[in-house]
């Protein structure tokens, strides 16, 4: 598959978001409850809300990013630069979590109370993400469909 200025711009641009959001998270997978994760990762308080729920709920995310999400993407932004159908599947399917994190991150933040809604919250995780992933996953799905 012919690589594109846009197949440049979709997988370094995975890259960089899952770079920095999976470095934030394997911080908080080696360290869950120190005050700077909780300040810079979490975000929040977990004196707002139940302690066990904050902290299960934030380790689930951190956990299921290092060990799913990242990889999935870095590979997929790997076989994208090669030119291979993988990567562009591979894309598609880490395109998923941009879109999908941001519903349960709004609900629960909502319920629980683990987060004060501010203009950085509105504009990474239901700007940023969502904005992200369907644009890679539009255009990965795009570029399957024009190979076949």
């Amino acid at each position: 598959m012919a690589i594109t200025a846009m197949t440049w711009i979709v997988a370094l641009g995975g890259v960089l978001i899952m770079g920095v959001l999976g470095s934030l998270q394997l911080v908080a997978v080696l360290r869950p409850q120190s005050d700077w994760v909780v300040k810079n990762v979490y975000g929040g308080s977990p004196d707002d809300t139940d302690r066990t729920a904050y902290f299960a709920y934030h380790q689930g995310w951190a956990w299921a990013d290092v060990l799913i999400v990242v990889p999935l993407q870095l590979a997929g932004s790997i076989g994208m630069l090669l030119g291979t159908r993988w990567g562009f599947l591979f894309g598609l399917l880490a395109s998923v979590p941009f879109c999908y994190s941001a519903i349960p991150l709004f609900i629960w933040d909502r319920d629980l109370h683990l987060r004060k809604p501010t203009a950085f919250y509105w504009l990474i995780v239901w700007g940023m993400f969502p904005a992200f992933g369907l644009l890679e996953g539009s255009y990965c799905f795009w570029r399957l469909l024009t190979v076949m």
